[in-house]
């Protein structure tokens, strides 16, 4: 398995040898209006904050409000009751994202870096934008990250243009040299097999594949993309953490400083009653991260960017809604499940036996909703948003909601369809918060997006 691994080094930082189109110019890495930037010291932070972006905090709470995990005490509690207010999320849009985060940083690289380098920034903003709007809609992007001219109060743009905007983007890093990654970056261990194109084509297809309720034309599009991804995990991009404490995985680090507060999700253990995976999921039937034994949740614990599990599952959903062959569905949801089985380390006869036993019957939406559990299920530990998406597009998992969930912020008391936007843009950019909310019919946790309405 070849990895991403970043290691917080001051003499790392400094000292590591990058590709020569990165200079070595001692500039502050954070300031866009200078005339040269060290890449390869932004690089590093961007990488780490953007992985940490899909499992930390949000991704937490994507867990749990569909019920990968369970709220056993305290703020996870309340989470799971959809009690999810406008200063809980903050953090990610403020240091996560926008502000100092990893998508200020892709803005810097993108806006002082050309060709290969980059590329790669591309890619990364295309991903840290498809969180964006996952979560929250319409979002600040075209006049964001531009404090240095004066663009204090950025304008949202629409959930539709965002997506357009992500292709765009990910069609430019294919165009201009992803494929050569940047070499090893400053701070970075080995990267040489990680295909960054076919990552671009991965990302792609994950983000047309969004769109299912609103484009005739997403499923074939996404289908045409996950055929040019990953043929094995051996290509997917993993970020492995360091081991110090502090460096550790986002949910290694949450359980060892607020334990007994989040457990594994009694719903998901239910439909993994026969799955040979459970056990390394959990196992006193709470614990989720930091116990001998488990897969996810250790200090080392991978987080990819994107998975070539993830991309078999498009791949097996796009040939169900394009009309494809049933036979060549299934054998894409098996490539899916027994790459997942086998990565996170279940016997190889134990994951035969259960992939054999598949199999696509009875209606499309049948078919689709064999798909997403089972997808539902591979994404645990490593890709939560993208079961709350799957979720709000298919209604797959059939889910139940909270029957302890509260109204403050969610009148209907559903399993919530959007974040609120933070205290922060309330505060400082009221005139376009407000007007994105009128835009889209409201903000509170129970409103549609474009992109999700109810099925």
């Amino acid at each position: 398995m070849k990895t991403i691994k970043y290691i917080l080094s001051s003499i790392l930082l400094l000292s590591a040898v990058v590709s020569c189109t990165i200079t070595d110019v001692n500039v502050d890495p954070d300031n866009p209006s200078a005339d040269k930037i060290n890449a390869g010291a932004v690089y590093p932070g961007m990488i780490t904050q953007t992985h940490r972006n899909s499992v930390a905090l949000v991704g937490r709470i994507a867990g749990l409000i569909t019920q990968q995990y369970d709220g056993l005490d305290a703020q996870q509690i309340a989470y799971a009751q959809y009690l999810i207010g406008e200063s809980d999320i903050d953090d990610l849009w403020d240091f996560g994202l926008y502000g100092a985060g990893a998508s200020k940083d892709c803005f810097v690289l993108i806006e002082n870096t050309e060709g290969e380098v980059g590329a790669l920034a591309k890619l990364y903003m295309a991903a840290n934008m498809g969180v964006t709007t996952s979560c929250w809609g319409d979002v600040p992007y075209s006049e964001a990250f531009r404090g240095d001219a004066g663009v204090l109060s950025p304008t949202y743009d629409s959930q539709e243009s965002i997506y357009a905007e992500i292709q765009k983007l990910l069609s430019e890093a294919i165009s201009d040299g992803v494929a050569s990654g940047i070499g090893a970056f400053a701070g970075a261990g080995d990267a040489s097999g990680i295909d960054w194109e076919k990552t671009a084509h991965a990302l792609k297809a994950r983000y047309y594949m969004h769109l299912t309720s609103v484009d005739a034309s997403a499923a074939q599009n996404a289908l045409s993309e996950a055929q040019k991804a990953f043929s094995s995990v051996l290509e997917q991009p993993d970020f492995v953490y360091s081991t110090p404490a502090q460096n550790a995985n986002p949910l290694f680090l949450f359980d060892n400083d607020r334990p007994g507060t989040l457990g594994i999700g009694t719903t998901i253990k239910e439909m993994m009653e026969n799955d040979p995976r459970l056990p390394l999921y959990t196992t006193d039937g709470e614990d989720f991260a930091g116990v001998d034994g488990l897969f996810w949740g250790q200090a080392a614990s991978p987080t990819p960017l994107i998975s070539y599990w993830e991309v078999k599952f498009i791949e097996a959903e796009a040939i169900v809604r394009t009309g494809g062959s049933d036979a060549d569905a299934l054998e894409a949801l098996k490539d899916a499940v027994e790459a997942n089985m086998l990565y996170v380390g279940v016997d190889a006869a134990d994951a035969t036996t259960y992939v054999d036993a598949l199999a696509l019957t009875g209606s499309q939406a049948n078919k689709i909703e064999t798909i997403i559990d089972e997808k539902y299920k591979a994404l645990y530990g490593n890709a939560p948003i993208e079961a709350w998406v799957d979720y709000r597009r298919t209604g797959f998992p059939a889910l139940v909601d909270n029957p302890d969930a509260q109204s403050s912020l969610n009148p209907s008391k559903i399993i919530p369809r959007r974040f609120l936007y933070p205290i922060t843009e309330r505060t400082t950019n009221k005139t376009n918060y407000d007007a994105a909310i009128s835009a889209q019919g409201g903000h509170l946790l129970d409103v549609d997006m474009w992109a999700f309405p109810k099925n």
